[in-house]
């Protein structure tokens, strides 16, 4: 204790050092100094390290989920939402609550999220994947529907591939490539999306699929910048899973693009 309480002296705004000196008192079955740590800890750490008594406000409530009751949790985060960003501690809260398995608990406080923050992509689609690992894939669905209601049109493009590669991992991959065969139909000259399609049909070891979209990029009219980048995609992807003939084709249209285009 008195070790710690030297170092806290050096570097009071260190948060780590705070955390550590909460779990020296619960190592030792102290519950009460632990808590109060992080109550003294709190008032130490300057105003301005906001990441600093985040980190604590987080490890407090890690520590009452572990050792404390649903209600001693609760008034903490209740603080947390006051002293700091709401949708960072709502964020921290979900997380200790699925890494505790209490997953009507993190189901329930997602529902509250997606309407406080409605207009954040990033609570949308971590939902979508806790549903999708909950094996609620109709939930998750449902969740992609009532997003791009919600959110600003400049996010749904984004938050649409999101899910899409989520149909790859966790539900269906045939759906998920109905999704991104839309998002290419309408913007088709987003070598991200291109990209990221590549990646999900490689995921599931596709690879006929991954060289019709290859083919299909490499007749779009794109910039050179990005044309090289689909070339240099197509010849990895060749050089990993194909053959010399393979790669060789690959290298010919390559070849045969820069020719044409040295000619207009």
């Amino acid at each position: 204790s008195d070790d710690f309480e030297r170092l806290i002296v050096a570097s009071p705004n260190n948060s780590m050092l705070w955390i550590r000196y909460m779990a020296f008192h619960l190592h030792m079955s102290d519950v009460d100094k632990a808590r109060s740590v992080a109550q003294r800890s709190l008032q130490v750490i300057n105003y301005r390290e906001e990441q600093e008594k985040l980190n604590v406000w987080v490890a407090w409530l890690n520590l009452e989920s572990t050792y404390g009751t649903q209600e001693s949790l609760v008034k903490v985060f209740e603080s947390a939402l006051q002293r700091n960003d709401p949708k960072q501690v709502f964020l921290q809260l979900v997380n200790i609550y699925v890494r505790a398995k209490k997953f009507k608990l993190a189901d329930q406080l997602y529902s509250t999220m997606i309407k406080r923050f409605s207009s954040s992509k990033k609570v949308w689609i971590q939902f979508g994947i806790f549903r999708f690992r909950q094996g609620k894939a109709d939930g998750a669905r449902n969740l992609l529907e009532r997003s791009l209601k919600s959110l600003p049109v400049r996010k749904h493009i984004e938050t649409i591939s999101k899910f899409a590669q989520l149909e790859f991992k966790h539900g269906e991959p045939e759906r998920g490539r109905t999704i991104f065969e839309s998002l290419l139909s309408n913007y088709p000259k987003r070598v991200d999306l291109w990209s990221v399609y590549v990646d999900m049909l490689t995921h599931i070891n596709r690879p006929d699929l991954v060289r019709n979209v290859f083919e299909r990029c490499t007749q779009l009219d794109l910039s050179l910048k990005k044309m090289k980048f689909i070339f240099k995609r197509f010849l990895e992807f060749e050089q990993k899973f194909g053959n010399e003939k393979t790669i060789a084709e690959v290298k010919t249209k390559a070849m045969e693009y820069v020719e044409a285009k040295m000619t207009t």
